[in-house]
C-alpha cells in the first residue's frame, strides 16, 4: 500500500517536472525529488531482472564519471584553470539520472513518453505566450532577435523545433483524436505548429537554420526513395505530392521571413570569405569563425590527455589565458565552452568518455528502433523520434550546453521517452 501511494507520487512528480522541464528550474527539480523514493525502491524490486545493454551503459557511464571526477580533485589530472569544476561534473552526472526514472513502473510506457511531451509542450508554450505577452505579439515578425525566454539565455529554437517536430511527427495520432474535441484538438495542435515553427525562426539562429536545412535534406530523400520502393503508383503519387506541398510550404515560411534568414547570414559572409583566403588566423572576429577557433584550439589540446580528457569546468580563464592572446575573439564575450558538444565531451572526458556517451545514445536509440518493428504504438513514435534526433544533432554541433538547467532537464526528457521505448519491448517488467 506504501509503495502504491509513493508511486502516485512519482507519477505526479514526473507529471510536474515535464511540465516545468522547459518553464522554471525550481519546481522541476522538486519535482524529479518527489520522484526518486518510489524510483529506487522500484530499481530495489527489479534487481533480480536482466539488465539491459542500456542499463549496463548507463551504469558504466556513471562510474566512468565518478572516477574522472576523483582522479581530478585527488590525483589532479585536471587543466590548470578551469573554473566551477564540481558544478560542471554535476551537470553531466545529473542526465543520468534519466534512468533511474525509466524504472517507474506504469502501465503503459508508450502513453508515459506522450505524456512527457505533451506537458514539456505545454509548459514551454506557456512560457512562450507568457513572455510574447511582455514583449509584444509582434516580437515575432520583427528584427529585433528571440534571444531570451523563461529567464533563460539558450535553447528556445531548440525546443520549438523539436516540439514542432514531435507534432508533426505524430500528425496521425492527433488528427484522428474523435468526439466532440476532434476539431478543437487539431485547430489547436497546427496553431501551436505555427507558432513554434515562426518562433524557430524568429531566434534568427544559425544553429536552428542549418538543423532545419538538414532534417528537411533527411526527409526529402527518404521521401523520394519511399517513392522510388513503392510498388503502387497511388501510393507513390501520393508521397510525391505530400513532398511538393511540403516544399511549397517551406519556400512560403522562408519567403515571408527571407529578410531576418539572410540578415543573419550575411553578417559572417565577410569573416567566412577572408578565412577561405587569408587562413582562419587573418579572418576577423565573428560568431562562426570564433567557434572555429575553440574547435581548432580543443583539437591541438587533445593529443596531450587523448584518453580521460581534460577534466570538467569552465573554461573560460582556460581560453582568456591560452586563446584570446592570439586575437580574434569577440571583445566582452565570454567563452566558458566551446559550442560544440561533441569536443565538449572529448575535452572533459577524453575517447573514454565519447565512446561511453556515443554507445549509450546508440543503445538507446536501437532498443527504440527494435521496439518499433514489434509494437505499432511504438513505431508510430519513431518519424518524431529521428526527426528530433537528427535536429538536436545538428543543433548540439553548434550551440548545446548542460550547464543550463533547462538544456539538462530537455536532455533527460529525450533519454527517458527512448529508454521508455525501449522497455515497450522488454518482458519480465514488474508493473502495476
Amino acid at each position: 500500500m506504501i509503495f502504491v501511494w509513493l508511486n502516485r507520487f512519482a507519477c505526479l512528480g514526473l507529471a510536474i517536472f515535464a511540465f516545468f522541464s522547459l518553464l522554471k528550474t525550481a519546481p522541476a527539480h522538486l519535482a524529479i525529488a518527489l520522484a526518486l523514493p518510489a524510483t529506487l525502491i522500484a530499481m530495489w524490486r527489479e534487481r533480480r531482472l536482466p539488465w539491459s545493454p542500456a542499463t549496463w551503459l548507463t551504469l558504466a557511464l556513471a562510474l566512468w564519471l565518478l572516477l574522472r571526477y576523483a582522479l581530478q580533485v585527488t590525483a589532479g589530472w585536471v587543466e590548470p584553470g578551469l573554473y566551477d569544476q564540481k558544478a560542471v561534473f554535476i551537470d553531466w552526472f545529473f542526465v543520468l539520472v534519466f534512468a533511474m526514472l525509466a524504472a517507474l513502473p506504469t502501465r503503459d510506457r508508450v502513453a508515459r513518453v506522450h505524456q512527457l511531451w505533451l506537458l514539456a509542450g505545454a509548459g514551454f508554450l506557456v512560457g512562450i505566450v507568457g513572455y510574447l505577452w511582455t514583449k509584444g505579439f509582434m516580437a515575432l515578425w520583427s528584427d529585433e532577435r528571440l534571444r531570451f525566454h523563461l529567464d533563460r539565455p539558450l535553447g528556445i529554437g531548440l525546443y520549438a523545433g523539436c516540439l514542432a517536430i514531435a507534432l508533426l511527427g505524430t500528425t496521425r495520432q492527433w488528427w484522428r483524436v474523435a468526439g466532440p474535441w476532434r476539431w478543437p484538438v487539431r485547430i489547436g495542435a497546427m496553431a501551436t505548429i505555427a507558432l513554434f515553427v515562426q518562433v524557430v525562426i524568429s531566434t534568427q539562429n544559425r544553429s536552428n537554420m542549418l538543423g532545419v536545412v538538414v532534417l528537411l535534406a533527411c526527409l526529402l530523400i527518404y521521401a523520394l526513395m519511399r517513392a522510388y520502393r513503392s510498388p503502387h503508383p497511388r501510393r507513390r503519387r501520393r508521397i510525391l505530392a505530400l513532398s511538393a506541398a511540403g516544399l511549397i510550404t517551406t519556400v512560403l515560411i522562408v519567403g515571408a521571413n527571407l529578410e531576418a534568414i539572410t540578415g543573419r547570414f550575411m553578417q559572417e559572409r565577410r569573416a567566412m570569405l577572408t578565412a577561405v583566403e587569408s587562413g582562419l588566423q587573418n579572418a576577423p572576429a565573428a560568431s562562426v569563425t570564433v567557434r572555429l577557433r575553440l574547435w581548432q584550439y580543443v583539437l591541438e589540446r587533445f593529443p596531450e590527455h587523448p584518453f580521460i580528457g581534460h577534466g570538467f569546468g569552465d573554461l573560460r580563464d582556460v581560453i582568456d589565458r591560452d586563446l584570446r592572446p592570439r586575437g580574434g575573439l569577440l571583445q566582452g564575450e565570454r567563452y566558458d565552452h566551446v559550442h560544440n558538444s561533441y569536443l565538449q565531451t572529448l575535452w572533459t572526458q577524453g575517447l573514454i568518455g565519447v565512446a561511453l556517451w556515443g554507445a549509450l545514445s546508440v543503445a538507446l536509440i536501437a532498443g527504440a528502433v527494435r521496439a518499433g518493428r514489434r509494437n505499432r504504438r511504438v513505431g508510430a513514435l519513431l518519424p518524431a523520434m529521428w526527426g528530433i534526433l537528427i535536429y538536436t544533432a545538428v543543433w548540439a554541433a553548434f550551440d548545446y550546453r548542460l550547464s543550463h538547467p533547462d538544456m539538462r532537464f530537455f536532455t533527460i526528457v529525450l533519454l527517458l521517452s527512448l529508454r521508455l521505448m525501449g522497455q515497450a519491448d522488454e518482458a519480465g517488467r514488474t508493473d502495476p
